[in-house]
């Protein structure tokens, strides 16, 4: 708990701090190319070191950029860790419904009568509806504050609960 109030603190206030957003800042940075610096560590590229000179600049870490509608010029970003854990937890619990479908047949061949409740939740259905209010609140809080916000401090809280809710 302390580490997270603290890496939220972090973002929300480290403009006062820093005189920037930590988190903007890192995620706009251009990123050297790792085959740029192997290329003028070792002196691969012949001659000239064109290799180093010609290695296209990289926009890392990875993250998709959308136009915002506040501000002509604006981007909003969406970080690739905000696409891929939710996505995991997805996974897993896709995961979860095949078996639970599977051990449903395996009880209906065996004539074992099964609450009539056990098909009709769908454990990715309701978390996926709830990734997608994350997404959708993270969007709406970053146009009404005119300001980044993490879109995990949305997506964990909007995937979980549904999960618990069951």
């Amino acid at each position: 708990a302390v580490v997270s109030t603290q890496s939220t603190g972090g973002v929300f206030f480290s403009q006062y701090v820093f005189s920037a957003n930590v988190m903007v800042r890192v995620a706009t940075r251009p990123a050297e190319n790792p085959m740029g610096i192997m290329a003028r560590k070792f002196s691969i590229g012949g001659v000239g070191g064109s290799m180093a000179r010609n290695a296209p600049r990289l926009s890392l870490p990875g993250k998709l950029v959308f136009p915002s509608s506040h501000t002509t010029g604006h981007f909003s970003m969406l970080g690739l860790g905000d696409i891929v854990m939710p996505g995991l937890l997805l996974c897993f619990v896709m995961r979860y419904d095949a078996y639970k479908r599977a051990q449903h047949a395996k009880l209906a061949e065996a004539g074992i009568p099964l609450p009539k409740h056990w098909q009709r939740i769908s454990y990715f259905h309701c978390s996926l509806f709830g990734y997608f209010l994350g997404l959708l609140t993270a969007t709406i809080s970053s146009e009404v504050f005119k300001a980044a916000q993490p879109a995990l401090l949305y997506l964990v809280p909007f995937t979980l609960l549904p999960l618990f809710a069951i």
